[in-house]
């Protein structure tokens, strides 16, 4: 159940109706979100304007605004703010042939999820890199963005991640082996690496070319949040 500012459909309701300011709109009187037929959800998360759910059959779905493709969906339409938008009407998000999520992160405008096979795709906007790409194309808002075409996030070789956060326009990862990457906006050093230079936006800045954030002598993580 989700409510307050609704302007976008973030609310899930097939409408723009602000819940919760008034009496009588809470409890029984607010209808759960429709996931679709049977379903349930494992994991959310609510970046600007939007909401995301991993469901119990793996699968994601997202709805509110849109405008850089943040809701996986090849286009730049809001869902949830019109009618017949939800339910079986919402299409699961491609994550690719054969994957389904663990874990799901939004921030500013861009929407991360933690793989079952430990890799990470970003989609959304990417105006800092943020989603991992070595470029600064928005993902999600065209068709063929999607599924196998859009590549994992190069974590370095060998590396999967356990844990993943998502910030106004940076994302952070924890590794299979404790170490921590982030990548994206760095105007105050929130990436952890001694400057103040944006990772992510430009060609050979991922993988093996981004170093860990130093945690300090022998220490790991086992989650993260930005």
């Amino acid at each position: 159940k989700a409510w307050g500012y609704n302007y976008y459909g973030q609310l899930g309701q097939g409408n723009t109706t602000n819940i919760g300011d008034n009496a009588n709109e809470m409890g029984d009187n607010l209808p759960a979100i429709d996931l679709g037929s049977g379903r349930t959800a494992t994991d959310i998360t609510v970046g600007t304007y939007l909401m995301s759910a991993v469901l119990d059959d793996g699968t994601v779905k997202s709805w509110g605004y849109n405008s850089y493709g943040q809701l996986g969906q090849g286009s730049s339409a809001n869902i949830g703010d019109g009618a017949n938008e939800m339910g079986d009407n919402l299409a699961a998000i491609d994550l690719g042939s054969g994957r389904t999520a663990t874990a799901i992160a939004a921030g500013f405008y861009h929407t991360v999820a933690l793989l079952d096979n430990g890799t990470v795709k970003a989609w959304g906007q990417n105006n800092y890199g943020q989603l991992g790409q070595g470029n600064t194309t928005n993902i999600g808002d065209n068709a063929n963005e999607m599924g196998d075409n859009l590549a994992p996030v190069d974590l370095g070789s060998g590396r999967t991640a356990t844990a993943i956060a998502a910030g106004l326009y940076s994302t952070a990862a924890v590794l299979d082996d404790g170490t921590v990457k982030i990548w994206g906006y760095n105007s105050h050093g929130q990436l952890g690496q001694g400057n103040t230079v944006t990772i992510g936006d430009g060609a050979n800045e991922m993988g093996d070319n981004l170093t860990a954030v130093d945690l300090g002598t022998g220490r790991t993580a086992t989650d993260v949040s930005i």
